[in-house]
């Protein structure tokens, strides 16, 4: 098959969602699909504090428009823009002929919305990654765009049950599939060397995340804070950066600063912390399913998490780690730490647990078999497929086209002349796949839903 993945988040930035698409094109690219990534450049590329070789890419990258970082729903996320935008997300698709479109986060504008209205491909699907909270704003102001982007989707995939659970509420008449992150276990993995300069006697906590506020950092500091009047012999390890940096480095007690070390944003040195770790801790407010935590016991590391909706779901508390609520109870995670770092072979067993977990459910082979199987069992569906979400409400492909016309979002109709022609502009960064116009014309044919697909500016 011919499989787009279209993603506004892709390495240098790190994160869930890049993790998945990375794992995701490789697994099928292994499979001996013939797999294109879309996804923006970055405006301010992250750095990470660890040099790597450049990582092995079995797939073709094409770079689309340009991503700018803003927050929403209490966490870092990115906003691809661009005037050529629409015209080049639609020329990919045309030169490619892509059999499957599978686009990440389908309600994020403007990428991710783009290509689904502008997908030629006869099967589109789309993972949902977010959880969303009761009563959430945006998500009442744009119901209506997004139902019809929802419809036109051949398939709704959610990441875990907690994201059907926010969603779905809002969309009554639509249904979802749950198909789960995945994760690399050989890179993942107990067999990883840990750090000798953190192998020094002292015993490591280790938190890894964006600062994200909902990612729960303070609580964690000062969690630890009560955790050293328990013990001596321990120290926090903490992985990631962002704008509140220095707010959080000014909450740590002066006495408690040499034992506090904020490493920075880490990429492939990741398994070798987890491997210098004794236990990682999250006290995350919000999680549709648990990337971090899914790491730590891929790498045999047991786990003392907040109990989120994400969460409970990913792991069982008093299994494959432990599950605080609420949140912000910093005792409670003291405790539980404390518990972990002084029964070794409870920490063991967890470890052990969790690394069984992944090894049975969460590998990417696994994940992948799931995701070919819809593929598969959808492509020969297509045929006469009715778009019924777009003919219910009258909305077209027009009005997210692009970006000029998303002020057609809040109308019932987006005029033809309202949406400008663009020229393509896409940037193609190789990867050691052959050209696009060089492939064999693909074996699906088209089909009155993919015909529709193409409609608009």
């Amino acid at each position: 098959m011919r499989i787009a993945i279209v993603s506004e988040h892709y390495y240098p930035q790190l994160g869930g969602i890049t993790e998945h698409a990375y794992g995701q094109a490789t697994e099928l690219a292994r499979r001996g699909h013939q797999v294109t990534l879309i996804t923006p450049r970055l405006l301010l590329p992250p750095r990470t504090v660890d040099p790597a070789p450049p990582r092995e890419e079995l797939f073709e990258i094409v770079r689309v428009g340009q991503a700018y970082p803003f927050y929403v729903n209490g966490s870092e996320a990115r906003l691809a823009v661009g005037p050529l935008l629409a015209s080049a997300i639609g020329r990919v698709f045309t030169r490619r002929r892509f059999d499957v479109v599978h686009v990440h986060n389908p309600f994020g504008a403007l990428m991710p919305i783009i290509a689904v209205m502008r997908s030629k491909a006869p099967v589109t699907v789309g993972t949902i990654h977010s959880v969303v909270p009761d009563g959430y704003r945006l998500l009442r102001f744009f119901h209506r765009p997004l139902q019809v982007v929802f419809g036109r989707l051949d398939a709704r995939i959610a990441v875990s049950q907690a994201v059907v659970e926010s969603i779905q509420p809002s969309f009554p008449g639509l249904s979802f599939e749950v198909i789960p992150n995945g994760v690399d276990t050989s890179f993942f993995s107990p067999e990883a060397s840990p750090l000798p300069r953190l192998q020094d006697g002292m015993r490591n906590v280790l938190f890894v995340g964006r600062f994200d506020p909902r990612n729960g950092l303070k609580h964690m500091l000062r969690a630890f804070s009560l955790l050293r009047e328990l013990r001596d012999d321990v120290r926090l390890v903490i992985l990631g950066d962002g704008p509140l940096r220095g707010v959080y480095q000014r909450l740590v007690p002066a006495g408690l600063r040499g034992q506090v070390l904020f490493e920075g944003r880490v990429d492939q040195l990741r398994p070798r912390y987890l491997a210098s770790a004794d236990v990682l801790c999250t006290p995350c407010q919000l999680a549709s399913f648990g990337m971090v935590l899914l790491e730590a016991m891929s790498a045999g590391v047991p786990v003392v998490a907040s109990r989120n909706s994400g969460f409970e779901r990913l792991l069982e508390s008093g299994r494959q780690g432990l599950l605080i609520d609420p949140p912000d109870d910093e005792p409670a995670f003291a405790t539980a730490l404390h518990l972990l770092l002084a029964d070794v072979d409870l920490a063991r067993q967890m470890g052990a647990e969790g690394r069984r977990l992944v090894l049975t459910t969460y590998a990417w082979p696994l994940v992948i078999d799931r995701l070919e199987e819809l593929y598969e069992r959808l492509l020969p569906a297509m045929p006469g497929r009715a778009r019924a979400a777009q003919a219910a409400t009258g909305w077209s492909a027009q009005a997210f086209s692009s970006p000029s016309s998303l002020a057609c979002w809040r109308r019932s109709t987006c005029s033809a002349r309202s949406c400008r022609p663009l020229r393509c502009s896409d940037e193609r960064q190789g990867s050691g796949i052959r050209p696009a116009d060089s492939r064999s014309p693909s074996t699906t044919a088209p089909t009155p839903a993919s015909r529709r697909r193409s409609a608009g500016c």
